[in-house]
């Protein structure tokens, strides 16, 4: 019984070796290496631009490892002239490093990027790359931008120094690797500026912007209007002042003349009609004789 079984594992391995070796099988054709140091921001932006070799069988699964400190941003696949989101899963922190795999439907180009930090000391740059060897790759090659206001850029391999677009570039040749083979580089360079390649920029004017710009306030336009305006509120607070203290005054007239009035009327001596006898205030009768008095109908 147990023979049996070795034999039919033993048959099925035979039959279906692709299903056993699938993934150790995988060849790139192409490998593009790009390290754009503070393209962007001040850190180093890494993408890897890789294409299948015709005869891997698809779709297949590939795996990548980046350093613990990178920052994965893309994954994509070249598509109809641009790049469209690829399928992929991951990333997940193994040991020192992380780890996301990718499945490859087409062969077609495909590319990913992600971000590491460099290591700054006073005016110098420090950064390793390193090209783990999955898989084998029939042509593998490396470019460094090289950032601006840089005074100095040195590595550890052989790089070429091209002009293009304006920027320097710095290019390996293309090299066969085998699986499990690395490839190191080392790269060292001095700058004098924190500038960027190509710094992110906010929303900029379709036109530049002065006092004649439709809907800029300015205030040598606006102050004569501010001014007028002033000028009519004090104007009005000046009426509406004296206006209030107007009235004021005219009702503390009238109050004197009320009060005065009551103490002249109050003042005024009563007599009865009768017998002649001085009333008091407020009396409605004579006190001496009984007489109404007229004066207080």
């Amino acid at each position: 019984m147990r023979r049996l079984f070795l034999t039919l594992a033993i048959v099925c391995v035979l039959a279906f070796p692709s299903f056993a070796f699938a993934q150790s099988d995988v060849i790139l054709s192409t490998v593009a290496v790009q390290l754009w140091p503070e393209y962007d921001q001040p850190s180093m932006l890494v993408i890897v631009d890789f294409q299948v070799a015709p005869t891997t069988a698809l779709p297949a699964s590939l795996t990548f490892r980046i350093p613990q400190d990178a920052n994965l941003i893309a994954v994509a696949y070249e598509s109809g002239g641009g790049l469209a989101n690829a399928i992929f899963e991951g990333p997940t922190s193994n040991g020192d490093e992380q780890v996301f795999t990718i499945t490859v439907e087409d062969n077609v180009m495909y590319r990913f990027e992600y971000y590491q930090p460099l290591t700054f000391n006073s005016n110098q740059r420090l950064f390793s790359y390193l090209w783990e060897g999955g898989y084998a790759v029939n042509a593998f090659s490396l470019t460094v931008l090289q950032p601006l206001d840089t005074t100095s850029l040195k590595s550890n391999q052989v790089l070429s120094i091209e002009q293009a677009n304006g920027f320097t570039y710095h290019t390996s040749d293309p090299m066969r690797l085998g699986r499990g083979e690395e490839f190191a580089l080392n790269l060292e360079y001095d700058k004098s500026t924190d500038t960027l390649v190509n710094p992110p920029e906010g929303i900029q004017p379709a036109a530049p912007v002065d006092e004649d710009t439709p809907g800029r306030i300015s205030w040598s336009n606006t102050l004569p209007y501010i001014i007028g305006g002033l000028g009519v509120v004090m104007i009005l607070g000046g009426f509406i002042y004296y206006w209030q203290a107007g009235r004021f005054s005219s009702k503390r007239v009238r109050r004197r003349m009320h009060s005065r009035g009551e103490s002249e009327v109050n003042d005024v001596e009563h007599y009865c009609p009768q017998c002649g006898t001085r009333a008091r205030a407020g009396d409605r009768f004579c006190r001496t004789c009984g007489a109404r008095l007229r004066n207080q109908e």
